[in-house]
């Protein structure tokens, strides 16, 4: 009865066993694409989050610069102004800029 059943239907058969591979094989690049757009989403939440944090860094700096002790600093220290009646005295052979020494070797 059962050879009966296989002969009667084989064509039924062949085409359920296709289409089941078919759905396994989908199932399994779908699962692997998934994991790669979860790998990308991660790398990207990160760099979101590293973004974020110099977003903040960028407005504390923003406002500490609009401050009048940053610009009084940045006077001081790249113009070389000063205060009236203030005397700077600056020693020859000092150098401002430790990073400029030649080494010579």
């Amino acid at each position: 009865m059962a050879k009966k059943f296989f002969r009667r239907n084989s064509l039924l058969i062949i085409v359920l066993i296709i289409f089941v591979v078919y759905f396994v094989y989908s199932m399994y690049i779908t699962d692997i694409k998934l994991k790669e757009y979860q790998a990308n989403q991660s790398e990207l939440n990160q760099e979101i989050n590293a973004l974020e944090d110099d977003i903040e860094r960028l407005q504390d700096d923003l406002e500490y610069a609009q401050t009048t002790e940053a610009v009084e600093k940045i006077a001081r220290e790249k113009l070389k102004m000063v205060k009236p009646n203030e005397i700077i005295y600056m020693i020859k052979g000092l150098d401002d800029n430790p990073d400029d020494v030649d080494n010579d070797e």
